[in-house]
């Protein structure tokens, strides 16, 4: 059949590529949010219904990301490859979001003292006592792929009696400082996050990953801090290349809360 007989797209199909070529020319840049299913509605003579497939077929493309009570933010202003992932980062519940958009496998729970060495590389006490969690995040679509490998170390001091448990089970998806948060009632304060280049170490991590030893990488550090500035949770996760895309909004502070802001 000729195209110029071929049956028109479905219309929250053409809403999503309407949407997707604003995100891709900058009208709707990263961080941005997108108007609410009602909204939407109005401004382009669609049902709900429409929208919200349009939304969705934009989420699997890695272009949105739908959270409750916050809306659908641009993620990223290109369609990602199949089974990697992009993540806008604005706060803590994007962390969040990651933790329920991707699938966690444990592969170890063991307690571990810090070492001199350890402790440099996680900035906490030598001699302090904490709980390991190697484990791995993969991609919920169809190729499910590996998209990091995590070493994540927990204040023994916060973890609950049921940790491992809930963790192998999978009966816990979220992060694993938002549990020992709720275990030790100490609030998630702070995240400090650290993001360097690193290479697919060779042996297990790069034969889990499937990936080449050696191979570019992304290692991302994230301390979890309690209100008194102490870590509940320290994770280390690596990313190989391409599998993974981060993006963070920067904006200039208003006139008035950058003179508050000077040393005086």
């Amino acid at each position: 059949m000729s195209a110029a007989h071929s049956a028109p797209a479905p219309r929250y199909a053409a809403l999503a590529q309407e949407l997707a070529e604003e995100i891709a020319r900058g009208v709707l840049p990263p961080g941005a949010r997108l108007p609410t299913e009602v909204e939407l509605s109005a401004a382009r003579g669609v049902s709900r219904a429409t929208v919200r497939a349009a939304l969705l077929r934009l989420e699997e493309l890695g272009l949105v990301s739908r959270r409750r009570r916050s809306g659908t933010h641009v993620t990223s202003d290109a369609p990602r490859r199949p089974g990697s992932y992009a993540q806008s980062l604005t706060g803590i519940d994007d962390l969040l979001q990651y933790a329920a958009e991707t699938e966690r496998r444990v592969l170890q729970v063991s307690p571990v003292i810090a070492d001199d060495l350890l402790a440099a590389r996680l900035s906490v006490r030598p001699g302090s006592r904490w709980v390991h969690v190697a484990s791995l995040r993969v991609a919920l679509d169809a190729t499910r792929l590996p998209l990091c490998w995590t070493d994540s170390y927990a204040d023994a001091g916060a973890v609950p009696r049921d940790f491992g448990q809930r963790l192998q089970d999978g009966s816990f998806r979220g992060l694993i400082a938002t549990l020992l948060a709720e275990s030790a009632g100490r609030p998630i304060d702070e995240v400090v996050q650290e993001i360097r280049a690193a290479g697919v170490p060779e042996g297990v991590v790069a034969q889990t990953l499937a990936a080449e030893p050696g191979g570019h990488a992304l290692e991302i550090t994230r301390r979890y801090l309690d209100p008194a500035g102490a870590p509940l949770a320290v994770t280390v996760s690596l990313h190989p290349a391409e599998r993974f895309s981060y993006t963070t909004r920067l904006r200039r502070l208003p006139a008035a809360e950058q003179a508050a802001s000077r040393p005086r």
